[in-house]
């Protein structure tokens, strides 16, 4: 074959899963090249929160109880059923290698999040009430020197990359403020949280010489006589195209399918989506893998994928396309109704009110909490604001219907008047008793701890009972977290349509299918997936399948 480049490894996007295999292959003293369709280096994973969660690992402290056996049975209730027992093990006992492999060998600095419970502690067994999430620390930018601009950070406002998940725990219990917070990183340069790891990453990528190109698309793979993947063919900014060839592999980590809508109605079962991920996150992989002999599988039942809720921000433009925001519920003076007024969810916890959202009623042959209404009031907004506004703005104009009374906001929204008067004068009740009967709001403590008022006796708890009231519409927002991946075994290896390896070719993260967690959700699983995944792909093509020893260690900054 007639080539125009040649590496040992080509990794097919820069989010996690793809710096992470590169990382990994470039310390085991191989060739690397990362193409990055996107125009900066990060991918999704730089938008996220940044956190990583696994059952025990060498960061946890004295006072973290956990084991293996606990982690297992947790991820056991998440998965119901679809994760596969070999998949699920390979995730409690190897994540804590590629950890303490990033931290010790590539110099990655973490540090355990205090104080943050598992989503479903203490319901759920081997659920723990802190030491299983993990954060980069903050990262100083100007360690990038000339690739400081070229590493993402999130175009959504300061406060996604620029405090910690340890921050905003320590302000539930009234440390500092989020704006004394936002300030001190951003006079100090530093990124946190995705953006931070991101940056890390691509840090510690540069060192090992690892070739990182931006605005470069994978346009197909090469396959040799044999039909295992020889190598890529991409395409660059300019439009031209290139056979590169990867004597070892490609991984394939390319996030999801947000902005390709007939992936989002195929595997979704979703009508139409709005994303807060790049316009670059279409599926490519997906495609691609097809002609290697790889059918994209779901992993779980589409109403139970973490596709999240949240709202359409109209006179905001993000990467030329209208803005949309994720909504954490559980703010006080503020609830999420169906179209007859009423509440249908636990509405201080997200993933309650993300799934009840997608219910289908086989008696009304449709979905009875669809659409739905996030309905607050005045105090609300100014106590607490709601993003893009921050406390005391207001709204950012097209976002919602707003009215002096109830009534006169369920007539503008078509959601019946005499169902919201009264759903808010029962809400208001439980506000004055501190107890919601009906959907048990605040009894979550993850939900407490990250979207409450620690003011309150009830931290999620409070009435809406000051005029003018809002409505912002519902909507379904994609964060690069699919129902359907690529078939992959415990190296990360594709698998074909009969299950077997094809030769060359690998996927993690978001890119693999969810075989290992299956229908549930838990933050910090994504990212772990495409670190532990992207680690286990480049041993794997540069021959070892243990542990690695170190080799070049250095210490982290």
């Amino acid at each position: 074959m007639d080539w125009d480049e040649q590496f040992d490894v080509v990794c097919v996007g820069s989010g996690l899963g793809g710096l992470s295999a590169a990382l990994t292959a470039a310390e085991r003293g191989t060739s690397v090249l990362v193409a990055e369709k996107f125009d900066l280096l990060g991918g999704v994973s730089a938008l996220s929160s940044g956190q990583l969660w696994l059952g025990p690992h060498h960061l946890q402290t004295g006072d973290m109880d956990d084991s293996d056996a606990d982690a297992d049975a947790y991820l056991s209730h998440l998965s119901q059923g679809f994760a596969t027992p070999e998949r699920r093990q390979t995730f409690v006992t190897r994540a804590r290698e590629a950890l303490r492999y990033f931290t010790d060998v590539i110099g990655i600095e973490m540090t355990v999040v205090h104080g943050l419970p598992d989503y479903y502690y203490p319901a759920v067994a081997g659920a723990k009430a802190q030491g299983r999430y993990v954060e980069v620390a903050p990262f100083k930018a100007d360690r990038l020197g000339d690739l400081a601009d070229k590493v993402l950070t999130s175009p959504y406002g300061d406060g996604y990359s620029y405090t910690t998940s340890n921050e905003w725990v320590a302000m539930q219990a009234g440390g500092e403020s989020v704006g004394d917070t936002l300030q001190r990183h951003l006079a100090a340069g530093e990124r946190c949280a995705g953006a931070g790891l991101a940056a890390a990453q691509v840090l510690a990528a540069r060192e090992r010489g690892v070739e990182m190109r931006t605005e470069t698309e994978v346009v197909d793979l090469v396959l040799d006589e044999e039909g295992s993947v020889a190598g890529v063919v991409i395409r660059d900014a300019v439009g031209e195209t290139r056979r590169v060839r990867a004597r070892l592999g490609v991984v394939l980590a390319t996030g999801g399918y947000d902005w390709k809508e007939s992936y989002i109605r195929a595997f979704d079962a979703l009508p139409q989506a709005g994303s807060m991920a790049p316009p670059s996150v279409t599926g490519d992989h997906i495609a691609m893998s097809a002609r290697a002999g790889a059918i994209a599988i779901p992993a779980h039942a589409p109403s139970q994928t973490p596709i999240f809720i949240g709202y359409k921000v109209p006179a905001e433009t993000i990467y030329g396309q209208t803005s949309y925001r994720m909504w954490m519920p559980g703010t006080p003076r503020m609830i999420a109704v169906n179209r007859y007024g009423r509440r249908f969810a636990n509405d201080s916890f997200y993933p309650d009110v993300a799934t009840k959202v997608a219910r289908f009623d086989g008696q009304e042959q449709g979905q009875p909490n669809w659409p739905a209404w996030i309905v607050f009031d005045q105090k609300m907004l100014d106590t607490y604001g709601f993003l893009p506004s921050w406390p005391g703005q207001p709204l950012s104009d097209g976002m919602a219907q707003s009215a002096d009374t109830l009534a006169e906001l369920a007539a503008m929204t078509g959601i019946d008047a005499a169902g919201l008067e009264a759903e808010v004068a029962r809400f208001n009740g439980f506000c004055e008793t501190g107890e919601d009967e009906d959907f048990a709001r605040g009894s979550v403590p993850w939900g407490r701890i990250m979207t409450g008022d620690p003011r309150l006796p009830n931290p999620n708890l409070g009435p809406i009972d000051t005029g003018p009231f809002y409505a912002v519409k519902i909507e379904r927002v994609a964060m690069g977290v699919p129902t359907a991946g690529l078939p992959i075994d415990t190296d990360g290896r594709v698998l074909d349509a009969r299950e077997k390896p094809i030769a060359g070719l690998y996927a993690a993260g978001n890119s693999a299918a969810w075989l290992d967690i299956g229908g549930g959700y838990n933050s910090g699983i994504a990212n772990t997936r495409g670190m532990l995944y992207g680690y286990l792909a480049a041993l794997h093509m540069t021959g070892q399948h243990a542990a690695p020893e170190p080799q070049n260690s250095v210490t982290p900054a």
